[in-house]
């Protein structure tokens, strides 16, 4: 099968984050017959090979979509992919995936690491260790998982925390005694209005992005629970930002006599790669070859690059050509598709 093939296959199998064995099975019986062995981890991360010697090139793709591009419609004509509008697509990150079964078949010796649940703040690859990758000497990880023309190369990437808090007041009923009541909502909203939030400087964001709090409304609500996001290319600037949500909250509590619950969660780290990193300069080459235009660019997303560097390999995210990623509109030129193949060959 082409790649395009390939591509109408795996839209058409839902893969949400943790629940991707229709990829996965698909995966291993395709890269089997091209006479590849896997081996995978408890969570379900495939690594294909042919054999385990020497230095090897990775190519990495995840396997998850966003829940918005399950039962796909997909729809296409000469130059793209799309959908119905009812549905996001899912070429983020299927179309990678593609491309990869359109080279496996024929490449030389390389790996192919394909991780789950990306979408869900790379929790698949967050789940990776060293020994996962022995006894393979990975001279580096090309991560295919970013909008833009193929033919780009991200070069740096935030690090990320979440913040779960969780406002404990007392419930009395709102029409008979609301005085017995704290209201936990008006804590929580007290704590976000005094926390910041958008754009904080050109490297750090943040942002309060889920706010829970069922109740009727003859009860003062005792519980409100809301969640938020801090990005910085600076941990330092993170970890201050994170400090100062959690500490509104605790004195907007305190403020009402209510409690507070904070859980910091340290997501993965940001990263910069220089102009003289051997990766780059190997990618940089090969798009080169086959006259592909090349750039770099940063960008305010994570990918598995975040927690592959972790591991201590040289892994650089590249764009594969998709479009509004995650939205109704979300589509994939065949060109950039076919693009991103001969990209994967030259890096091989």
């Amino acid at each position: 099968m082409d790649i395009f093939e390939h591509f109408r296959n795996l839209i058409a199998i839902p893969s949400p984050s943790w629940k991707e064995d229709g990829v996965s099975s698909y995966l291993i019986r395709e890269m089997e017959e091209y006479g590849y062995s896997f081996k995978d981890d408890e969570y379900g991360n495939l690594l294909f090979f042919r054999y385990p010697a020497g230095e090897k090139i990775m190519i990495v793709c995840h396997m998850d979509t966003v829940e918005r591009a399950v039962e796909v419609h997909m729809l296409e004509n000469d130059e793209y992919f799309f959908t119905d509008g009812h549905t996001a697509l899912g070429a983020d990150d299927k179309a990678a995936i593609s491309a990869v079964l359109a080279v496996a078949e024929k490449a030389p010796d390389a790996l192919f690491l394909f991780t789950r649940a990306e979408e869900l703040g790379l929790q698949g690859s967050a789940k990776l260790k060293k020994d996962f990758f022995a006894p393979f000497a990975i001279r580096a990880a090309y991560i295919l998982d970013a909008a833009g023309k193929v033919g780009t190369c991200i070069t740096s990437a935030p690090g990320k925390n979440r913040i779960d808090i969780t406002i404990a007041g007392r419930t009395a009923h709102a029409g008979f005694c609301p005085e017995k009541g704290i209201n936990a909502i008006k804590a929580a909203a007290r704590a976000i209005d005094n926390s910041p939030s958008g754009r904080i400087d050109e490297e750090t964001t943040c942002n309060v992005g889920s706010f829970t709090a069922p109740g009727s409304t003859n009860i003062v609500p005792d519980k409100a629970s809301y969640t938020y996001e801090v990005r910085s290319l600076s941990n330092e600037k993170r970890r201050a930002i994170s400090e100062e949500i959690i500490n509104s909250a605790k004195a907007a509590a305190n403020e009402f006599g209510a409690r507070c619950e904070a859980k910091l969660t340290e997501l993965y780290d940001p990263y910069i790669i220089s102009e003289a990193d051997p990766a780059l300069i190997r990618c940089c080459d090969a798009a080169e070859s086959i006259g592909l235009d090349w750039s770099t660019k940063p960008t305010s997303g994570g990918s598995d690059t975040n927690n592959l560097r972790r591991l201590g390999m040289d892994a650089i995210t590249l764009s594969i050509g998709y479009e509004n990623a995650h939205s109704v509109n979300e589509r994939i030129a065949k060109s950039e598709m076919k693009a991103l193949q001969c990209l994967i060959e030259a890096l091989l």
